[in-house]
């Protein structure tokens, strides 16, 4: 589970106002609104790598609000990936990831096998988005939280892609917050919300 209660913050001129929202635990909340409404900020405060003026984020049933990146138990891909440039594909899942055969079974499952020896220099815009969602993955977060992870793939591989990113969720039971502005992102959905300038504007539950 993962929740905002009031959230608040300020990044340079922009503010994220009293944000509130609740994902139970094993849901899948997608957040949608146009560019810089603060949806990517909403995601590093949550994460750790922004901090709160004021407000709570809870994980589980503890306060997280200020505890270290690394202690929360919350992973995060960012939309451009943000790989280690001196490390090939492999190592760079290996990155925090809990078993080796975790890496192996993550790289089948989303195709990349092939790409392991590669550094991050020869990969494609959308081969390194799936790398990352792989690396995020190997450390099997209790809450994954998504920026647009998708959208560099082409029409054919994203919907592989959010194939099997939805049976490795079932299987796995863990909890998703998903930024996209691809409506066809919205079949993963248990929870809809729009953000618009800093402030959440509405929420829905999923059919």
């Amino acid at each position: 589970m993962i929740e905002c209660r009031a959230l608040c913050t300020r990044v340079g001129s922009f503010q994220l106002r009293d944000v509130s929202l609740t994902v139970p635990a094993g849901g899948h909340a997608i957040i949608t609104g146009p560019t810089a409404s603060g949806k990517t900020t909403l995601l590093e405060v949550i994460a750790g790598a922004a901090m709160p003026t004021s407000g709570h984020v809870i994980a589980g049933d503890v306060d997280v609000t200020f505890a270290p990146p690394e202690s929360r138990g919350i992973g995060l891909v960012p939309q451009h990936g943000y790989l280690f440039p001196h490390l090939d594909a492999r190592r760079n899942i290996e990155y925090g990831a809990v078993g080796q055969g975790l890496v192996d079974d993550l790289a089948r499952r989303f195709g990349v096998d092939h790409l392991m020896q590669r550094f991050v220099s020869s990969l494609s815009g959308g081969e390194r988005q799936i790398v990352a969602l792989c690396r995020a993955l190997a450390a099997r977060p209790s809450v994954l939280l998504l920026d647009e992870p998708f959208s560099a793939l082409d029409a054919t591989r994203r919907t592989a892609a959010l194939t099997e990113f939805a049976s490795l969720q079932r299987e796995w039971a863990f909890t998703v917050l998903h930024v996209t502005h691809v409506e066809s992102d919205a079949i993963l959905a248990t929870q809809r919300f729009e953000m618009n300038d800093g402030e959440l504007r509405s929420a829905s539950t999923a059919i």
